[in-house]
């Protein structure tokens, strides 16, 4: 499932390449047929990420979008749609960029190809289109109704301020943790403790802070809970500024981790490895020589060592 830094990049995408102009909003698929009908011939006013939630604000009208474990939007256009930093796809599949050789309607238009698969909704602009497939939910939303999918949501660490670290969101997090009689494993997937955060960002955030994914979540102190915050917020910055998830970065030192110059010296052998923890199941700790663990938990995977993660 994209975790909150794929959304948060979705929504800087859609904003730069249909907020403040006209678009045409279709369901080829017939099943957003109405909300479509909403959307369409309107000019959407911005886009927004909360969480793994995008929403797009047109007038009084919210488009709500989660894709879930299949979900993605695939983008295509002429030059001046796809220049910058634009992507191919944002979601669970991931495409490559294709060639495309424009053709134009009367109006200047371009003319976009027929849709293939399963495509819940269609967004066209003048220069390029894009299309969702496969996504959990896909509705417009009342303001009443945006409002109440916001309050089940927890903070989510992008929408701080990008330079620094929000002592009222941080506090929010501190309080949802400390209301919980669950692991801190479980706790982290809740979206309601924490909006955004994903099984990769929960398995190395740990792993970086020492904590045992079966920590009771109340049971943390105030110091671990808030380097917790700190910590998500570094890792999912890093995520909307490079596109990918990557942790485990042997270029840099982190003396609070233990991660010293010498931590990564002759261990690091995949130069495609990107975690420390997720997915190496059977491998040794790069810190502590122990070997990395996996269960599931509640239907998902949990990676963790159990050398160095014991707090």
């Amino acid at each position: 499932m994209p975790e909150g830094h794929t959304l948060h990049r979705l929504a800087r995408q859609v904003d730069r390449l249909f907020v403040g102009r006209p678009w045409k909003v279709s369901s080829p698929q017939g099943r957003f047929d109405a909300g479509a009908a909403r959307l369409n011939g309107r000019t959407p006013d911005r886009a927004q990420a909360w969480g793994k939630h995008l929403f797009v604000h047109v007038g009084a009208d919210i488009w709500q979008v989660h894709l879930g474990l299949y979900g993605a939007f695939s983008f295509r256009g002429d030059e001046e749609f796809t220049q910058g930093e634009t992507a191919a796809t944002l979601g669970a599949p991931r495409a490559a960029a294709q060639q495309l050789e424009p053709r134009y309607d009367d109006a200047g238009w371009i003319l976009p190809e027929p849709p293939e698969g399963a495509v819940r909704a269609r967004i066209r602009s003048q220069h390029g289109w894009a299309d969702l497939r496969g996504p959990a939910t896909c509705a417009v939303l009342t303001v009443v109704e945006y409002e109440k999918v916001i309050r089940r949501l927890g903070p989510d660490p992008l929408r701080q301020p990008e330079d620094r670290v929000d002592p009222q969101a941080c506090e929010q997090f501190v309080q949802n943790l400390s209301r919980r009689r669950v692991s801190i494993g479980a706790a982290l997937m809740d979206q309601a403790v924490v909006a955004g955060v994903g099984n990769i960002y929960r398995a190395e955030s740990l792993f970086m802070e020492r904590i045992s994914p079966d920590t009771a979540s109340h049971a943390l102190d105030r110091g671990q809970a808030e380097a917790l915050w700190v910590r998500l917020t570094e890792q999912l910055r890093d995520g909307v500024t490079e596109g990918v998830i990557r942790t485990l970065r042997p270029e840099s030192t982190d003396a609070r981790a233990g991660l010293t110059h010498d931590y990564y010296a002759g261990k690091v052998r995949d130069v495609e490895r990107r975690h420390h923890v997720y997915q190496h199941q059977g491998t040794p700790c790069l810190r502590c020589g122990e070997t990395i663990a996996m269960r599931m938990l509640q239907g998902r995977r949990l990676y963790w060592c159990p050398g160095c993660q014991t707090r």
